[in-house]
């Protein structure tokens, strides 16, 4: 779900992932896929890769840069710059920084922002389910 930042839904999104961990290159391989209500859809395929304990890179095809992500704990800091496509066709390029909070060995909740300029308009409050 998105929602703007002074209050009320933006939009509605459901999320199918699929993810695979390279242990020898301390890689993993992660493909998600957002479908918003308005019907366009979003797939992002990224490579991550573990480049010191704790630290993270990531690498998608749409993205300014690569997104850097810190662990400690069960906390995920995650951040990056992509150009993102809009239902109407167009897209723009947005700043996305995203706590990802696990919670067991099967639920992950996310709350993010994205923005403009370094300015965010919007939050997102998301829920990964790993199923069998």
């Amino acid at each position: 779900m998105l929602e703007s930042l002074v209050g009320g839904l933006l939009k509605r999104a459901t999320i199918t992932a699929h993810g695979e961990l390279d242990a020898d290159t301390d890689t993993v391989f992660f493909t998600e896929t957002y479908t918003f209500d308005d019907g366009h859809s979003d797939t992002l395929r990224w490579t991550i890769h573990k480049v010191a304990e704790g630290q993270y890179t990531g690498h998608e095809n749409r993205l300014e840069g690569e997104a850097t992500g810190e662990q400690a704990g069960c906390a995920f800091h995650w951040k990056y710059t992509r150009d993102t496509p809009q239902g109407d066709g167009k897209s723009f390029k947005l700043n996305f920084d995203y706590w990802f909070y696990g919670i067991d060995n099967k639920v992950c909740i996310v709350r993010g922002s994205a923005g403009r300029a370094g300015i965010p308009f919007a939050t997102a409050h998301v829920t990964y389910r790993k199923f069998p």
